[in-house]
């Protein structure tokens, strides 16, 4: 990447990947910007991206409320993230 470049910084081709994926996983462009993040449905989740204040403002005024499904939201509130080893449980049969 020509940011990476210039500034000399490396990044991991997974994270320009992920970044990629989160932008089309809709089928459609979402930009990865604060407009972009207006059509998330996790107010969380928009509030961990740059403007906090005015999604919490619209969040609290509109009266939305959060699922908690994305690991940002999930963050949070302190909620174990449903990925990698809190994905599942781990189960000893009873003797």
């Amino acid at each position: 990447p020509a940011v990476a470049r210039v500034t000399g910084i490396a990044v991991d081709p997974r994270h320009l990947s992920l970044v990629a994926d989160y932008m089309c996983f809709e089928g459609v462009y979402k930009p990865l910007n604060r407009f972009g993040i207006r059509s998330n449905s996790s107010p969380l989740q928009q509030m961990t991206f740059e403007t906090s204040f005015q999604f919490l403002k619209q969040a609290t005024m509109m009266g939305s409320h959060d699922e908690l499904r994305s690991p940002s939201a999930c963050l949070v509130v302190g909620k174990v993230v449903k990925g990698g080893t809190g994905l599942f449980e781990l189960k000893q049969p009873l003797r």
